[in-house]
């Protein structure tokens, strides 16, 4: 498969917010609560084809945990796959499905969160916790996140794409 020189350069810039907007958040007291490693995948997805975005998703949390020590383990190698399942998933439902942006984002969360269920179900047992709790108490601890991604992500990605001359019309 061949790489689009541009996606791999906004893939990269993408990896690099990924690995500073934590930081920033963390310094301020709002860090996992509003998953800030998020917000930069799931705006990849939009703008990049699936591979490039699952690609971003799985090294980020990677190449956090080296540079800053965050996330901690496991936590980097859970992100490590739910994070691709986040911008391939936007990736897709936006360059493939056209569908609108709004639509999108939401549906990229939500193949998000069912990533968590089954990370839950696959590993809270190894660590003697229940999974079902595990799983619902991942997500609801990211709800403020959750909320940040769809009010802020939609509007970036417009505007980063408005700044290109890329019209959207039809995919919202």
């Amino acid at each position: 498969m061949r790489f689009n020189q541009r996606e791999v350069v906004v893939g990269g810039l993408f990896c690099a917010i990924g690995v500073i907007l934590p930081v920033l958040f963390h310094a301020v007291g709002l860090g996992r609560s509003f998953l800030p490693m998020h917000l930069p995948i799931l705006a990849l997805g939009l703008l990049t084809s699936p591979l490039v975005a699952a690609c971003g998703g799985f090294i980020t949390p990677l190449a956090s945990l080296f540079l800053t020590g965050m996330p901690p383990l496991p936590t980097a190698l859970l992100m490590a796959v739910e994070l691709p399942v986040l911008g391939a998933s936007a990736s897709f439902f936006r360059h493939r499905l056209r569908l609108p942006l709004l639509l999108c984002v939401i549906s990229a969360i939500a193949a998000r969160c069912l990533a968590d269920i089954v990370l839950a179900y696959t590993f809270a047992p190894l660590l003697q916790l229940p999974p079902g709790a595990f799983g619902i108490a991942s997500i609801l601890v990211g709800l403020p996140g959750i909320v940040l991604q769809v009010v802020a992500v939609p509007p970036i990605v417009l505007l980063i794409e408005r700044s290109r001359g890329i019209e959207q019309d039809e995919r919202g």
